[in-house]
């Protein structure tokens, strides 16, 4: 028995080290919704995000289309971690429980 509690240890350990990691990747990336707008000819970049409960927009400026590509892929990579870091998190849960003993 003390063979599967210090395996689930373990485990717990490596799945809050793996929050950690997930948490500074998600504050690493720009947050918000991007958005282009295109005006004469050149595209205009705009983060759009929710601070205190109202929609915000910040201004990115004129962009070429490299830096639209990193917003864009910044976006996608940013809602990958958030979906690893939900599935981290379960298992946590789940781990916790099954070191205290109880199941659902």
């Amino acid at each position: 028995m003390s063979i599967l509690i210090s395996t689930l240890k373990e485990e717990l350990a490596t799945a809050k080290r793996l929050e950690k990691k997930y948490l500074t990747k998600i504050k690493e990336l720009p947050r918000g919704s991007f958005i282009t707008r295109s005006v004469r000819g050149k595209q205009y970049g705009y983060l759009t995000f929710r601070e205190n409960g109202r929609v915000k927009q910040e201004y990115l400026g004129s962009l070429n289309k490299e830096q639209i590509g990193f917003y864009r892929k910044a976006k996608t990579q940013r809602a990958e971690y958030k979906l690893k870091l939900k599935s981290v998190r379960e298992q946590i849960i789940i781990i916790n429980r099954a070191l205290r003993g109880k199941t659902k």
